[in-house]
């Protein structure tokens, strides 16, 4: 039987074998002939499309238009929920109604920020100079500089404690606050004006650049990762601290812009100190375009900022608690919830 068994299944493999290639042989022809008569058949599964690149956002910073600052109340802050308005909130102030309006309108908010005065009033404040999940409490600069009525000298010289959790404080601010387009950095220069010490016989006027330098780095490096913006009030010239990265120009690269805060009747030093180049140079977002800040105490004092053409918004505030508008907005691409 084993004999017989192997004939057989030689023979019948054989005859199963060719008739296989017969039918193969006629599987690949209709399947010639559809390809050629229908063409490729679609896939069983959508290819998947893949997203647009992100717009490209280009910031007009001119003609200048009203901005203000809204410490306490923030009531009139609605005014300025329009495309190209700008407006400042508070220490805790920062999430009124008002700005998310602001924003929903396209105006642009930004959250007030000190971390050069170790004053701890406000949420964002407390986290940074007091222990909290950003890290332990900073610490005071060496020799306990009095700065002004609102606190010491922090120590923000590069690898202190401070400059280890200012990070971890953006991020919070940023996850907590969908509405901002990015920060108000007051004190934040290459060199001090506080009345509390003198600068000319203050011994770490290296360490001190040098922090204030790191700072905007991270500042920088957060606003670039989300789309927002920071302008600083603290002085980046060349005979006092230095620009940066060139110390002999004024302006900081990292910055999108200044704010000059009641200095009229000099805008011979703060024009020119406004119109240069090294501001924002080094921003993502603005690309080189600054977008300057002037509030000053007269009309005489917003005439001369408006007509210098170096300033994106100016306004007569006389205090902290807001401003109406004095003219019309115009579109900027600074972020705002809708843009």
């Amino acid at each position: 039987m084993a004999a017989g068994r192997q004939r057989w299944t030689g023979t019948a493999a054989r005859r199963l074998i060719g008739a296989l290639a017969v039918v193969t042989a006629a599987v690949l022809i209709l399947v010639a002939v559809l390809a050629t008569t229908t063409g490729v058949p679609e896939p069983t599964a959508a290819t998947p499309t893949p997203d647009p690149p992100p717009a490209v956002t280009t910031v007009t910073s001119l003609p200048a238009q009203p901005g203000a600052l809204f410490y306490g109340s923030s009531a009139g802050a609605v005014a300025y929920a329009h495309p190209g308005g700008l407006v400042v909130a508070g220490r805790d102030n920062y999430q009124d109604q008002a700005f998310k309006d602001v924003s929903a309108g396209g105006g642009s908010v930004l959250i007030y920020l000190d971390p050069i005065i170790d004053n701890p009033y406000g949420r964002y404040h407390d986290m940074l100079i007091n222990p909290s999940v950003c890290g332990p409490a900073t610490s005071r600069w060496p020799g306990d500089h009095r700065a002004n009525q609102g606190g010491h000298l922090t120590d923000f010289r590069v690898g202190s404690v401070l400059q280890d959790k200012i990070r971890c404080v953006l991020e919070t601010m940023v996850a907590e606050n969908p509405h901002m387009a990015g920060w108000f950095v007051d004190d934040l220069g290459s060199r001090s004006w506080f009345p509390g010490f003198d600068w000319a016989s203050f011994p770490d006027k290296a360490a001190y650049r040098e922090g204030a330098i790191a700072l905007s780095q991270t500042l920088r490096s957060v606003a670039d990762e989300h789309g927002l913006v920071f302008i600083v009030n603290g002085t980046w010239s060349p005979n006092d601290g230095g620009g940066y990265p060139n110390p002999s120009k004024s302006g900081n690269a990292l910055a999108d812009g200044g704010f000059v805060e009641y200095h009229d009747g000099e805008i011979d030093f703060f024009g020119p100190y406004a119109c240069s180049s090294q501001w924002a140079a080094q921003s993502s977002v603005t690309k080189g375009e600054a977008i300057n800040f002037a509030v000053t105490e007269t009309a005489a004092g917003m005439g001369e900022y408006l007509d210098s053409h170096c300033y994106a918004y100016v306004n007569q505030q006389s205090d902290y608690n807001g401003t109406a508008p004095w003219g019309d907005f115009h579109a900027t691409g600074l972020p705002s919830r809708v843009g």
